[in-house]
């Protein structure tokens, strides 16, 4: 749809095709992977996955179980309950957290410069904000476009190696349109505001958001009435511009008839920056459905699958998804909110089946208790678990790369694969995993 639909599909067949060529010359680096045939169908896996149509936890149970999650410091916070004001004592050792940018980082190529590390630090505006003690009064936003959120108020990369194009210290994660923000703080130079997002604070574009009161605010947070996007990805168009969502985005819902939804769509007024909101006529489509989809295990996996062969996303990036983000989108269509990242993805409240300090049969034998669809855990990473073949565990994940021999293999796509590659300390996935966690 339009030509920015057009252009990322290029990119995708691009990239796909890439991988094809790739896995012609170099199939022997990639053991483990699964490439094709019948483990790479979702069918498969819901075929053998006894009970997988039950119901894991119902709305009420979902609302209970997201109440959990906010009250367990993993980052998650209900946005209808944010103080206002707001403290600054919240914020304060995010929006200070300068790491992206400490050490030898390269931009667009060349090393960052001192003088321009000084010109990002004065830009955070920090002197502006009160001391550690006081509040900020809230200012509302809402999200008009597909946003990239930011630990810098900073547009342009920045990277290890200065050939990196995949790896930008500076994207920490996205928030697709219509999504409600509290606004703490802007940048120096006014191109950015600071934010409080569901699972993060962060900096946005400010182009990407428009302002809004409470009451249009709150229609956000909890739509009486919604669509959710559960194919990979959606567009509309949107005040002249084709608008991307990723699955887990929600579009507002006036009324449905045989074959089309009326959504109420938001953008951002040019001259005063304000809330606009256009009514639109959706023709009805597999890639959305009216309100949350049931949380059973087959939902998930085949909500999973849908990313399958996509490009791994740092942060969110390329339109695309990373480990975190693909189980953070999937779970969404069924309206279960998660931490942003794996250190807080592994202490999520739930059902929990421990690795730690067991051998490789005892590990085997752990997955007897485990419910695919179910995400796996290890340091700095995050799969879901698919289910058992000829004795071994399956899993979809966004993979970056892996090790073989020692040496480092990237990849970097969401791929099926059994546990049986290596990290960087020589071990296996399988002997690498801290826990498997059913949500609930």
């Amino acid at each position: 749809m339009g030509k920015v639909h057009d252009y990322w599909k290029k990119i995708h067949t691009v990239f796909v095709a890439a991988c094809a060529v790739s896995l012609f010359i170099s199939s022997h680096a990639l053991a483990g992977i699964v490439e094709s045939g019948e483990l790479t169908e979702p069918s498969f896996w819901i075929l053998n996955n006894n009970a997988g149509d039950s119901v894991v936890l119902d709305g009420e149970g979902i609302k209970q179980f997201n109440r959990k999650v906010c009250d367990a410091s993993l980052d998650v916070t209900e946005m209808k309950s944010i103080p206002d004001p707001f403290p600054v004592k919240e914020f304060l050792p995010w929006i200070s957290n300068t790491w992206a940018m400490r050490g030898t980082v390269y931009c667009k190529g060349r090393e960052l410069m001192e003088a321009e590390k000084d010109a990002i630090q004065s830009n955070l505006n920090l002197a502006a904000l009160p001391s550690e003690s006081e509040t900020v009064a809230i200012r509302y936003g809402v999200t008009v476009r597909h946003a990239l959120v930011r630990n810098l108020p900073l547009a342009a990369g920045l990277f290890d190696e200065p050939e990196d194009v995949y790896y930008d210290n500076v994207q920490d994660s996205v928030l697709e349109a219509g999504e409600p923000v509290a606004i703490l703080h802007e940048s120096s130079d006014k191109k950015y505001y600071y934010v409080r997002m569901y699972n993060l604070f962060g900096w946005i574009a400010r182009e990407d958001i428009a302002l809004c009161t409470r009451e249009q605010w709150l229609q956000y947070v909890e739509p009486q009435d919604f669509l959710v996007v559960t194919g990979r990805d959606f567009y509309t168009r949107v005040n002249g511009e084709d608008v991307f969502h990723l699955m887990g985005a929600r579009l507002r819902c006036l009324q449905e008839k045989k074959n089309r939804w009326q959504v109420l769509l938001p953008y951002k007024d040019r001259k005063t920056g304000l809330l606009k909101e256009k009514q639109m006529w959706l023709a009805k489509d597999e890639s959305l459905h009216r309100g949350y989809l049931p949380y059973t295990s087959d939902e998930v996996i085949r909500r999973a699958f849908k990313f399958y062969g996509s490009v791994y996303g740092w942060g969110g990036a390329m339109r695309s998804v990373d480990c975190s983000s693909l189980v953070g989108s999937v779970y969404r269509t069924m309206g279960l909110e998660l931490p942003r990242n794996t250190s807080k993805l592994v202490k999520v409240p739930g059902v929990v089946t421990d690795f730690a300090d067991k051998n490789r049969e005892e590990r085997l034998q752990a997955f007897a208790t485990l419910k695919p669809g179910s995400p796996l855990s290890m340091k700095g990473h995050i799969m879901i678990y698919l289910g058992m073949e000829k004795g071994e565990p399956y899993v979809i994940h966004s993979s970056s790369s892996y090790y073989k021999d020692g040496r480092k293999i990237y990849v970097r796509r969401v791929l099926v694969s059994d546990l049986e590659m290596d990290r960087k300390n020589g071990k296996s996935f399988l002997e690498n995993l801290i826990n498997g966690v059913t949500y609930q």
